[in-house]
């Protein structure tokens, strides 16, 4: 088990990654991520650093229907009776062009050399499913999927 544990990313991780210049339109991320049946992709920039990552949680939020906050106009003024942070956050993630505006930044990531203990903890911390793997350059090298980490852990002789 032990042994199972430590084996580093580069070794599980997926080397062919797709990923998404930061500045691709939504259109042309939905359509990728379609052809590859895919539901996340890490965000790079012109130097292939990861600088954030669009899932399939951020394309919903960008299509939902959105919701002006409750409010009552007292005495000239504007009284929200509900959370305007929030509003505000939707409007941005509704009105995205462009991938860099609907990406959660920054994004989690891991570096090759991390053992399959140090993905599962990491996953397990930041509630993801997915983190993109990275050089000592800060490259993009590959992704590690939950499915990865189930792959490896299904070769436990004992759970």
């Amino acid at each position: 088990m032990e042994k199972i544990l430590k084996k580093q990313a580069k070794t599980f991780m997926t080397k062919k990654v797709i990923a998404v210049d930061e500045n691709e339109s939504i259109k042309d991320l939905f359509q990728l991520m379609d052809k590859h049946g895919i539901l996340g992709v890490p965000v790079v920039n012109k130097k292939l650093h990861v600088v954030g990552i669009v899932t399939e949680s951020d394309l919903l939020e960008h299509f939902t229907t959105l919701k002006a906050p409750r409010s009552i106009n007292l005495l000239g003024g504007i009284i929200y009776l509900e959370n305007v942070e929030e509003f505000n956050k939707h409007f941005k993630d509704h009105c995205a062009e462009t991938v860099k505006e609907l990406m959660t930044a920054p994004a989690f990531v891991l570096m090759e050399n991390a053992t399959l203990q140090d993905t599962i903890n990491a996953m397990a911390k930041h509630r993801v499913n997915r983190l993109p793997v990275i050089d000592s350059k800060k490259k993009l090298v590959g992704i590690v999927t939950r499915s990865d980490v189930v792959h490896q852990l299904s070769k436990l002789k004992s759970v």
